[in-house]
């Protein structure tokens, strides 16, 4: 069976969260446009080019770096603090047990973070929610 690779790169298409945590994966080396490419399935040949283009917008936006010398990516230092914030299992629970109803006020709460953070992780939380809703309306 032939090998079914991705076509797009953009925000609707692949989480920052999954491209910065492949990134990580590399213990702080950094990574080239060509291998992330092919850990997130893309055609070889324009791959690259694609996921280069999405790495220069997250640059814009804080949360990688380039380095010219050896031509890799890396975590900025937002970056890393978002990837190596995990939610453990009580906080969690926590989520995954509230009613529907008070996630309108905990929404609020987000966005008041939004407004007033750090402004990559603002940029991380528009572009999440951005993702999240684009794949439920798919």
């Amino acid at each position: 069976m032939p090998r079914k690779y991705r076509e797009h790169a953009t925000q609707y298409d692949i989480r920052d969260l999954d491209i910065m945590f492949k990134i990580a994966e590399n213990n702080g080396s950094g990574a080239t446009a060509v291998d992330l490419a092919d850990v997130l399935g893309f055609r070889p040949e324009e791959g690259a080019k694609n996921i280069g283009i999405r790495l220069a917008w997250m640059q814009r936006y804080g949360m990688v770096v380039f380095d010219d010398r050896d031509r890799t990516w890396g975590l900025s230092k937002s970056g890393r603090r978002i990837t190596g914030a995990h939610l453990r299992a009580p906080e969690l629970r926590v989520i995954e047990e509230m009613p529907d109803e008070k996630m309108v006020e905990t929404m609020g709460l987000v966005l008041s973070r939004f407004q007033r953070g750090d402004s990559t992780l603002g940029h991380m939380l528009k572009r999440e929610f951005n993702y999240t809703t684009h794949q439920k309306n798919r």
